[in-house]
């Protein structure tokens, strides 16, 4: 009996030594939440209040920077290559040679052309110098002929008939007189017609002199526009055809974007919008608007085709580069936006510490636009909502929240984050 009751005691002393060590323990570890809340012990953090900004509603397209012409010139006339006086790249103005054919034949051709003219107004006593139009045909010294032929055949008929009572004259010497003076009329509008006939050949050998000289002219192929070079396709010795390529040439001092926008957004975009253009190299946008927007959707892409015409008098941009651009489609539009460093993304979800009451907890939202300054909250803030602006400051529990001075709501708007989820 003596044993058992040794036995337990010392079972009894082993467990009071079990609660007293757990009671020691729990007095040990204070609660969490005192130490959290206590004076001093919180965090302090740096806080923004979501707020409404201006900030343009823009369509981004992709697309590309064309020459504004992009020619390939022919030889107008038949010939072969003398010269090319360009090259790839070469910048040229408008009017300056690029290729010239071998004149030899066409010189003679013009020659020949301005004897020809030379011969048919000495015919009728005139230089090529001298305008046929004014010819008096009266003047013409054959017509001068005639016409005193004319004018003595009739002084014969009007004596012949002042003596035909007196018989001195025959019925048939007066028949005779009458038949002389028409012949002379009718020869006196033989030579006008004649004079006519060579004014009008005259004309023609002008003719001919000009499409000669027209020729030797189209011997020179120039540039119809300012441009650059973008190929060459023959070389001196070369026989060439009519309409057969010599030089591709391009306009490059201005351009155009074009790019396709999607159907669904087409009906926000409109000639005379701004464009902001982007390409790889440049730093600074390129500012532009939208001079032509296509009627019809691409049934490959659906797409509607738009085009901004893009200055390049430095020549800086190349024809054919990839470019990004942005649309300004409401340039009066406000979005509820936070700083961009209070979003964190992971796994897809998107979060934003959210302070109230001095209590800090996350809080997901959906975001829309961002660049680097700020970020666009579609859903999940309301105006006013204060966010810690350094995500990674971010802690649950109490924090002491800090306002920097310049921090402050931009524009205030009476609507919640899900109504500006108007934007793109």
């Amino acid at each position: 009996m003596t044993a058992c009751f040794g036995s337990i005691r010392g079972v009894a002393s082993v467990l009071a030594a079990l609660f007293a060590l757990a009671g020691c323990q729990r007095q040990a570890a204070p609660p969490y939440a005192s130490t959290a809340s206590a004076p001093g012990e919180r965090p302090e953090v740096v806080v923004a209040a979501a707020s409404y900004e201006a900030w343009p509603r823009a369509v981004t397209v992709q697309g590309s920077l064309l020459a504004d012409e992009d020619s390939i010139i022919g030889a107008k006339i038949a010939g072969r290559v003398e010269s090319v006086v360009v090259d790839l790249g070469a910048v040229v103005r408008r009017g300056d040679k690029l290729v010239v054919l071998d004149r030899s034949d066409l010189n003679l051709q013009m020659e020949l052309a301005e004897a020809q003219l030379a011969q048919a107004a000495s015919a009728i006593g005139l230089t090529p110098a001298d305008d046929e139009t004014q010819v008096q045909f009266a003047n013409s010294p054959r017509v001068e002929l005639e016409q005193a032929l004319v004018d003595e055949a009739q002084a014969a008929v009007k004596r012949a008939e002042q003596l035909l009572p007196t018989r001195a004259v025959t019925q048939a010497e007066f028949d005779a007189l009458v038949a002389q003076l028409k012949a002379a009329q009718a020869r006196y509008d033989s030579a006008v017609n004649a004079v006519r006939e060579q004014i009008a050949l005259i004309g023609v050998r002008r003719k001919e002199l000009a499409l000669a000289r027209q020729r030797l002219a189209d011997a020179e192929t120039v540039a119809p526009f300012d441009g650059v070079i973008d190929a060459r396709h023959v070389a001196p010795g070369e026989y060439v055809q009519v309409g057969q390529p010599l030089i591709t040439l391009v306009r490059a001092d201005r351009l155009r974007f074009t790019a396709g926008v999607p159907e669904s957004k087409a009906g926000s975009v409109a000639a005379g919008q701004r464009v902001l253009i982007r390409t790889g190299g440049r730093k600074e946008p390129i500012d532009a608007t939208v001079s032509r927007v296509s009627p019809t959707v691409t049934q490959t892409s659906r797409a509607v085709r738009i085009e901004a015409d893009v200055p390049n008098e430095g020549l800086d941009l190349q024809a054919g580069q990839f470019a990004e651009a942005e649309i300004v489609v409401d340039p009066a539009a406000q979005a509820l936006c936070v700083p961009a460093s209070a979003i964190t993304r992971f796994a897809g979800v998107v979060k934003v510490w959210l302070v109230a009451n001095g209590q800090a907890r996350q809080r997901t939202v959906r975001v829309g636009r961002q660049d680097q300054d700020r970020a666009e909250i579609l859903a999940g803030l309301a105006t006013g909502d204060q966010v810690v602006i350094d995500a990674q400051q971010g802690r649950d529990g109490p924090v002491i929240a800090i306002h920097p001075p310049q921090a402050g709501s931009a524009a205030d708007a009476p609507r919640s984050a899900a109504s500006a989820a108007g934007g793109l």
